[in-house]
This record gives structure tokens, C-alpha cells and sequence, in this order.
């Protein structure tokens, strides 16, 4: 497939864009300057399919590769997808997917455990906020290898109790050590070595913060 892309200018997103920076740079310990990733606005459902070489679900409104974001149109994102717009969202949605850049440098653009990622993406951008807490984990460890929508509805509130429990550094050395995890078994022994209690769901849910 071949594909026309034009820079625009776009205060609204460039606003969303240098406090997400900012604050991600913060949390990953990461002082980025240059090479910074770019922004792809998608203006229809079709324009997604075409990108990703499938059909998508209209839960799918933007996805990472490395350096490169792709986000729907925010006008155009109650017609092409099942959200409703608001900006808090939105933002908070931006800051997901840049949130995905820098993990993928600091994991050396290692991308599994899913969960692990996407749990990253959702607390760092603040989209906690904007779900229910689980009563008690009993799905996310299932998407080591796969996603899936309801990926997102425990791994951040997952790795939210981690940080508020252990602190980030801990978080920020088992994503630095992706690199040297070869499967899940692999994962599950380096979560033990630095939280120092099994990688299961009554160990997760013995944290939770009612």
C-alpha cells in the first residue's frame, strides 16, 4: 500500500503533546530531546483498516509502532469509533500512546508481557481515573503474549498498587530487563527476584486499595 502523508499544524494536539512529553519524561527517567516520536492523525475507520491491514473493531482508535503514533481524528471520533469525545479522555488517550514510545525504549523495544505494557500506558496517562477498580484481578495475566479489550480493564490498576506499594524504581528495572526475559516463565522469575512474592493473582489482589 502507498500512503500520502503532509505535516499540519494542530495547537490542540501539540498542547497535549509537550505535557505528556514533559510528565513521561518525568516517570521513565528518560530526558528525551531528540528524535522525538511522531503523531499520525487517521481521519476515518477505513484509513485505520487500511494502516493496520485488517479490520478493526471500533474499540481501536490508535496503536504505537516505536517512534510512530496513530490516533483518530477527534472530530471525527464519534462517528468512526464507540466512544463518545472528551477531552480529558482524548488527552489522556495521546498520552497512552506516546506513554507506549517510551517504554518501548527503556524495554529495548521488547513489547511483551502485554499486560505489563498496556498496564504501563494506562497508569502513566491517568486513565485509571476513568474506570472501575476491579473488585479482584482475574484476567490480565492472561495476556502475555496476545491483547485484547479486556487487557485494559486490570493491568492499570495493576500496576498502579505496584507503584504505589514499591515505588517506580522497581517497575522501571523489570521494564529495563525485558531485554534478557526470553517467555513468560522468564518473566515471572525476574517479577519474583525484585518484588520478592510470586507473579499471581492472590499476590495482586492482596494489594488491592479498597
Amino acid at each position: 500500500m502507498i500512503y500520502k502523508i503532509i505535516s499540519i499544524k494542530d495547537n490542540f494536539l501539540e498542547d497535549i503533546y509537550k505535557k505528556s512529553l514533559g510528565d513521561l519524561n518525568n516517570f521513565f527517567g528518560i530526558n528525551w530531546e531528540n528524535h522525538l516520536p511522531k503523531i499520525i492523525v487517521v481521519d476515518t475507520r477505513e484509513e485505520i483498516n487500511s494502516l493496520r491491514g485488517e479490520k478493526t473493531e471500533d474499540w481501536i482508535i490508535g496503536w504505537s509502532e516505536g517512534q510512530t503514533i496513530y490516533v483518530l481524528n477527534k472530530d471525527n471520533f464519534e462517528k468512526e469509533s464507540n466512544y463518545k469525545y472528551n477531552y480529558d479522555e482524548y488527552f489522556a488517550f495521546i498520552k497512552h500512546e506516546l506513554s507506549h514510545s517510551f517504554f518501548n525504549i527503556l524495554s529495548g523495544g521488547v513489547q511483551k508481557p502485554i499486560w505489563f505494557n498496556e498496564g504501563i500506558a494506562i497508569y502513566t496517562s491517568g486513565q485509571n481515573k476513568f474506570k472501575k477498580q476491579p473488585i479482584v484481578f482475574e484476567k490480565f495475566l492472561e495476556f502475555y503474549d496476545y491483547g485484547g479489550k479486556e487487557v485494559y480493564s486490570e493491568s492499570g490498576f495493576a500496576v498502579e498498587f505496584l507503584v504505589k506499594k514499591y515505588g517506580k524504581e522497581k517497575i522501571l528495572k523489570l521494564i529495563s530487563n525485558l531485554g534478557l526475559i526470553k517467555n513468560k516463565d522468564d518473566f515471572s522469575s525476574r517479577f519474583k527476584d525484585i518484588y520478592g512474592f510470586e507473579l499471581n493473582y492472590k499476590n495482586f489482589n492482596d494489594l488491592i486499595i479498597v
